[in-house]
């Protein structure tokens, strides 16, 4: 299985100081970003840096919630950041596929109803990452 990075850290800043880790996630960009009362999903990256979020694309994924009156980060990519210090363990990962909720169904009533890549369905290509042996995190990487 290949080798997976994962960093976490406090963030203080304006969302412009996660530019350059955006940078290392690939292309396309895709989001999701969410408080109490509203998802909202698309390409790119968020417009509003909600409560917590996501911003993923073919090399990584970056996530963010708040934490009191700081945010936390957490970096899940497939290539070593200089500068920050990984989390302890040994971390592999391997890629997987998901089916995607079909928004058109009855039942679900999501605030979209097309996911970012334009359709109402679809699947999910993933990364699985796993400390030690240990399945840990889903990361999202694209839409097909």
């Amino acid at each position: 299985m290949p080798p997976g990075y994962v960093y976490t850290y406090p963030w203080h800043g304006a969302p412009e100081a996660l530019q350059a880790h955006l940078d290392r996630l690939g292309q396309p960009l895709t989001y999701w970003a969410a408080d109490e009362g509203h998802l909202e999903m698309g390409q790119g990256t968020p417009k509003a840096w909600r409560d917590r979020g996501a911003v993923f694309g073919p090399e990584g994924e970056l996530r963010w919630w708040r934490d009191g009156e700081v945010f936390r980060v957490l970096l899940l990519v497939d290539h070593p950041i200089e500068g920050l210090s990984q989390v302890p363990g040994e971390w592999s990962t391997e890629e997987q596929e998901f089916d995607l909720q079909n928004l058109h169904e009855p039942r679900v009533k999501p605030s979209f109803d097309r996911y970012p890549n334009g359709h109402h369905q679809g699947r999910l290509v993933a990364r699985l990452f796993r400390r030690d042996g240990t399945p840990m995190w889903i990361s999202p990487r694209y839409l097909k």
